[in-house]
């Protein structure tokens, strides 16, 4: 009779601590997005990134401590979370640890324990679900679909990065899209079959009004001022280029111009910068009109190029060779996402699928859809990043410093 007594007391325990650690490591990603970083000593500063800073770019090693900091306390509450009995509410807490591990992981540029940890957040979500059918009572709709999002989201872009997972990136896209849809659905239904539904476009007018009536409460973080200038500054290129024109001549066999071809590659990747820039400043109408233009072109551009292949020259003088296929993709790629901010869940899906199968195709062996630096080659066989829509995004690299705030208390050592 005391054990009976003491289970139920030892789980409380667990439970509160379990969450205490939870809340932690949510706590200090939270800082870490908002800017701040922790030193070796654990005395925090606050990092002031750039708006067009790089996903890539070199974490420093206060970035990097926090982050681990975070991952340890997140990492700690799974640990705990199994000495527990399995209820619907300690699946649903488990489940939100496992994605926002895959969130660290993810922001370490550690894809593959991203996937991992998110796929496994992913199954304890639906554990949890399953619970629901059996009368139990978790979490709302709402915040379990919400949670179905981001751990979706976390899987397809961290596939994204990984080599020959292309397919695995198109199924968890998949189901992105659809719990997406679910969201925006009035009323969700069975939740255990949202993943067998059809993914289906809503209707577009009623997309962008509604789209419009909530633009403020969904703009993305960026300096809109920075990205207007960026934006202003293409539409002049391409107001140059179409007012003058760039042309490139085919030869025929003796050598003579053949045909007088306009641009239309470095009219569709400047087009494809001008639809990311309004998708940035989510105006996703516009995005999609300039990045459909810019398929069309790329498509008519790879036509006329009977190898497929496009020669330019690199600063260095020396001719660089890349899969025009890939600045496709690129600009497919780009395209899905603007489908998905206009609920064209099908539309989205299909530009996806078609931009995968591009990369399954031009991409050499180990790399993957988010290594940009193989898409050139030189004759030298040195690789470099110099496709023409990289070339066009070189504005994106901003530098980005620490700043140390003395008023920040140092964190107490005893809760590292």
């Amino acid at each position: 009779q005391e054990d009976e007594v003491r289970l139920p007391v030892i789980d409380d325990v667990l439970t509160v601590h379990a969450s205490i650690n939870l809340r932690f490591g949510s706590l200090l990603l939270e800082m870490y997005l908002s800017g701040f970083t922790l030193d070796l000593d654990n005395n925090l500063h606050h990092h002031v990134p750039s708006v067009s800073e790089l996903p890539m770019q070199q974490l420093s090693e206060n970035q990097k401590h926090i982050l681990r900091k975070a991952f340890t306390k997140l990492e700690t509450s799974t640990v705990i979370h199994r000495k527990i009995k399995f209820t619907g509410d300690v699946l649903m807490n488990q489940a939100d640890a496992y994605r926002l591990m895959g969130t660290v992981n993810s922001l370490l540029h550690e894809w593959a324990l991203a996937a991992k940890n998110c796929k496994v957040g992913l199954s304890m979500l639906s554990a949890s679900v399953s619970k629901s059918q059996n009368g139990e009572t978790i979490a709302s709709a709402d915040d379990i679909v919400a949670t179905m999002i981001t751990i979706t989201q976390s899987i397809f872009e961290a596939f994204l990065h990984l080599p020959d997972e292309i397919q695995s990136a198109k199924d968890a896209f998949r189901m992105h899209l659809l719990a997406q849809q679910a969201a925006a659905e009035v009323g969700y239904g069975d939740l255990s079959d949202m993943f067998r539904k059809e993914l289906k476009n809503e209707g577009e007018e009623e997309v962008r009004q509604l789209l419009l009536l909530n633009k403020d409460a969904t703009l993305p973080i960026v300096d809109s001022a920075q990205v207007q200038e960026s934006l202003n500054i293409y539409q002049s290129m391409l107001e140059e280029t179409l007012k003058y024109g760039m042309h490139y001549v085919e030869l025929d066999i003796n050598g003579g111009a053949a045909n007088d071809n306009r641009d239309i590659l470095y009219e569709g990747s400047l087009r494809s910068v001008i639809g990311s820039l309004y998708l940035d400043l989510y105006e996703p109408w516009k995005a999609r009109d300039e990045l459909e233009n810019a398929v069309q072109l790329l498509e008519e551009g790879i036509q006329l190029v009977d190898s497929g292949k496009y020669e330019v020259t690199g600063d260095d003088g020396i001719p660089l060779t890349y899969s025009l296929r890939l600045d496709l993709a690129h600009v497919l790629h780009s395209l899905s996402y603007t489908y998905l901010a206009l609920r064209q869940w099908e539309k989205s899906h299909d530009a996806f699928d078609q931009a995968m199968d591009i990369y399954q195709s031009e991409l050499l062996e180990g790399e993957s859809p988010m290594d940009w630096n193989s898409i050139a080659t030189t004759t030298s066989s040195t690789r470099e990043s110099t496709s023409m829509t990289d070339r066009l995004l070189n504005y994106l690299f901003r530098a980005t410093e620490d700043i140390d705030l003395e008023d920040f208390q140092q964190i107490d050592n005893t809760t590292a």
